[in-house]
């Protein structure tokens, strides 16, 4: 996945997920906000209403007065002066209103104000001195509220009353809202950039990767850690595990899940991985003396970030594997079993010789001193005339050696042919190639009758357009379900620790582009036969 194509899927969830947070919180968060700020202009209002009619009524020479425009100059002033009052009107003993003053029209004609009604007469008699109520007022007027005047004496002489319009209180609460949508745009417009630096934040830790994706490749990487022969164990600053891959779980005896998390002197007490990292220095090819039931080496590196050490890690090699794969994949092997067989053999004549000699049979023991000093010379001869690669011809030689001690007839074909520098296979790949063909030769007869003749013929034939290489032997053959497996890593019919000599075959003819093919029939025998046309020219071992 490429990290910079357009804006994934997680990170539009992401932000989509947060924006709706975000609006949800608003929106309550404002509803309520919106509610209880309208509740309280509401109380402030009714407050301010009866305030101003207690104002009034508190007044009583004021509104007793026969002068009618001192009464209106006095509410003029009252009804300018105070906020959420709109009308005034003082009315008569009677509830006939009197004096009378409307702010948003100007006019104050008391004909303009319906006379108060007994429920609101009856409310006063019962012994009340105000009251809050609705739509007594001129229409459209919305919430009044009402005062009794006495005068000194005690006498009712009137009533007050203050009152605001529909529209006014529309006024106030359009522009509460209006407020509180600011407020909310604002909050929304703050989240969505606090969003989209979250899923910048989420982008970079995840390497522009999405959440599944992101997890195929843990997995994948995961799998291949734990599908390597070298054991792999990594441990943060604190000294704890952090991830165990199973070959180093094997190392150290140790189920993977009860390792992680593990501080890692509970697993490996002896270890000195830590070192590392109050070193700052990576340690290579550490022989580990402290794991006993296997040879081990290491190498230890620390674990760098931002230029500060997180960890370490270690890799662990087995030593004896590794020294089993390198004498496979140089011939090593091959060359001193035949020197090892050479040398049996020799050991087994000197033991003839010597018993002759001690039995007097002297002139016999010279005879046969010659005898085989001639045969062998010739065998040598005959290879060393064929085969110009030294490291070749002996390891053919010696496989002569090794054929004779098991009792096997080892035959080279007269035509066979190499030169002492083959531009198709170096040296060290024909002894990969043949040590291994033929020794699972030798291997076939291992299931086969005593009685059978047991023969094996390696042909090396190379011209101008390629190099041909077969081995044949007169074994029982291959099974076909065994047919498909032959060339699989660590497959084998033989036993335990088995199973790699054809797989480096493979692998060696495919990195020359060559090709094997097999022949075999049951009770019969098989053939393996190599070909390479392309030459060798660099390409590495």
């Amino acid at each position: 996945m490429n990290s910079q194509s357009s804006t994934p899927q997680l990170y539009r969830q992401i932000r989509r997920i947060l924006m709706v947070s975000i609006s949800v919180t608003i929106i309550l968060a404002l509803g309520v906000s919106l509610w209880l700020s309208l509740r309280q202009d509401a109380r402030m209002r009714d407050q301010t209403l009866l305030s101003g009619a207690q104002t009034v009524a508190s007044a009583p020479e004021l509104v007793g007065s026969q002068d009618s425009n001192v009464r209106m100059d006095y509410i003029e002033r009252m009804v300018k002066n105070v906020p959420y009052i709109d009308i005034f009107a003082v009315y008569d003993p009677d509830g006939i209103p009197i004096t009378f003053y409307d702010l948003a029209t100007g006019t104050s004609d008391p004909a303009d104000v319906p006379p108060l009604s007994q429920e609101i007469l009856g409310h006063f008699e019962a012994g009340n001195d105000t009251l809050l109520y609705n739509y007594e007022a001129p229409e459209g007027a919305d919430r009044c509220a009402y005062a009794t005047v006495y005068a000194d004496d005690g006498s009712l002489i009137g009533f007050v009353m203050a009152a605001i319009y529909m529209r006014s209180i529309r006024s106030t609460v359009v522009g509460t809202l209006l407020s509180h949508i600011l407020v909310a745009i604002g909050a929304m417009l703050t989240g969505s950039l606090l969003s989209l630096r979250l899923t910048r934040r989420i982008k970079e830790e995840l390497l522009g990767y999405e959440p599944d994706v992101f997890r195929q490749l843990f997995l994948q990487r995961t799998g291949i850690l734990d599908a390597l022969e070298e054991g792999l164990l990594s441990i943060d600053v604190e000294g704890n595990v952090t991830y165990i891959n199973r070959a180093a779980a094997e190392i150290l005896k140790i189920p993977p899940q009860e390792a992680l998390g593990q501080p890692l002197r509970a697993i490996y007490p002896r270890s000195t991985i830590a070192r590392v990292m109050e070193t700052g220095r990576a340690e290579y090819n550490v022989n580990l003396e402290s794991i006993k039931h296997v040879a081990v080496i290491s190498d230890r590196l620390p674990l760098w970030r931002g230029g500060k050490i997180e960890g370490a890690v270690a890799i662990f090699r087995n030593r004896t594997e590794v020294t089993r794969l390198a004498q496979d994949l140089t011939g090593v092997q091959h060359i001193v079993e035949a020197l090892r067989s050479y040398t049996h053999e020799f050991t087994n004549k000197l033991h003839v010789i010597l018993g002759l000699l001690q039995l007097g049979e002297t002139k016999q023991a010279e005879e046969y001193v010659l005898r085989i000093t001639q045969t062998r010379a010739q065998s040598i001869g005959f290879i060393s005339e064929r085969i110009k690669e030294p490291s070749v011809a002996a390891l053919l030689v010696g496989k002569a050696y090794r054929a004779a001690e098991l009792g096997i007839r080892f035959d080279l074909d007269p035509a066979s042919t190499l030169s002492a520098d083959s531009q198709f296979l170096s040296a060290g790949g024909l002894i990969t190639v043949l040590g291994n063909l033929i020794e699972n030769a030798f291997d076939a007869f291992r299931a086969s009758p005593s009685g059978v003749l047991h023969e094996v013929t390696v042909s090396i034939r190379e011209g101008a357009h390629g190099l041909l290489m077969s081995v044949d032997d007169t074994g029982p053959g291959i099974a076909p379900d065994v047919m498909e497996h032959i060339f699989d890593r660590g497959y084998s019919t033989k036993g335990k620790d088995r199973g790699t000599g054809l797989a480096l075959v493979r692998n060696m003819v495919d990195t020359y582009h060559g090709t094997i093919r097999v022949e075999s029939e049951p009770g019969v025998g098989t053939s393996f036969i190599v070909t390479i046309s392309e030459p060798a020219a660099g390409l590495e071992e």
